[in-house]
């Protein structure tokens, strides 16, 4: 079974995540916005839904690294 890319994070630390990455704040690495990063995957992949789901798993991947 896969496991989602927040597991192992609280309600309360998935929310503030999600909340910041809306607000335009960094994802992990510094001047790294979810905009950002959902622009330039969007134009390696060839769509913006695409780019937003590298977006998202960048933004769970260094949660959980912190």
């Amino acid at each position: 079974m896969k496991k989602k890319p927040s597991s192992g994070l609280t309600k309360k630390q998935k929310s503030s995540t999600v909340k910041a990455a809306k607000s335009g704040k960094d994802i992990g690495k510094k001047g790294k916005t979810f905009k950002k990063v959902a622009e330039k995957a969007a134009k390696k992949y060839g769509s913006k839904e695409a780019g937003e789901r590298v977006a998202a798993a960048a933004m769970w991947k260094n949660k959980k690294r912190k």
